[in-house]
């Protein structure tokens, strides 16, 4: 084989590498930031549940530490601000944080048009609530702040649109979870919510849109 065919050669398969390596599906390192909607039935034991709606942002990264096996296992982060009121439990707002370790798996080729299906399975690990609250002590309206901690799974699908020779990609999900929140310290008025509380169950869900990267 002449040298100018074996430079044409190694030039092409140089090329092909760089643009696998920089495809966000082929990439060893994943990134990601999410924005969207949740929304859900927040429900304790003996009351009726009361539907609770936020903003989301979640920011991910993962591996991909196989070549070729379209699997990745990272660590989700999630924050949530609720913006209704739920008058019966005395909570008058609330944030969240959450750290969701996950494994992601996604279709090793596009369907059409450059989309990705992909599907993510994760589990809450360390989360925390904070809610301000009110109560009526005496005659008296008081104030306080809770905290709750919460567990469960979180389920998500969606689709990546993963344009030709560029690192990053646009990604629309759908995800659902499952969580139980206890009372882990508050007190509203000097009296402890803590003593003999109820867990709750928050069944969510989230549209999310977001922006993903790889090297």
């Amino acid at each position: 084989m002449r040298p100018s065919m074996i430079l044409h050669f190694t030039k092409t398969a140089a090329i092909s590498a760089l643009i696998l390596a920089t495809t966000p599906a082929m990439a060893l390192i994943h990134g990601e930031l999410s924005v969207g909607q949740r929304s859900g039935n927040f429900e304790q034991s003996g009351s009726s549940g009361k539907t609770l709606s936020g903003q989301t942002v979640e920011i991910a990264g993962y591996l991909d530490p196989i070549p070729l096996v379209p699997i990745g296992v990272g660590v989700r982060l999630v924050s949530d601000a609720f913006d209704a009121k739920i008058a019966d439990h005395g909570f008058k707002s609330m944030t969240s944080t959450a750290i969701v370790p996950e494994v992601t798996a996604w279709l090793p080729f596009s369907l059409i048009m450059d989309l990705v299906p992909f599907a993510r399975v994760g589990y809450t690990a360390v989360s925390a609530y904070k809610a301000t609250a009110e109560a009526s002590v005496g005659g008296v309206t008081a104030s306080g702040s809770v905290v709750l901690k919460s567990t469960g799974p979180r389920l998500a699908a969606g689709l990546n649109y993963e344009p030709s020779l560029l690192p990053i990609s646009v990604s629309v999900a759908f995800e659902q979870s499952s969580e139980t929140l206890s009372i882990s310290e508050g007190k509203v008025g000097g009296v402890d919510l803590t003593s003999g509380a109820k867990d709750i169950t928050f069944n969510n869900t989230a549209i999310l849109v977001g922006v993903k990267a790889g090297i």
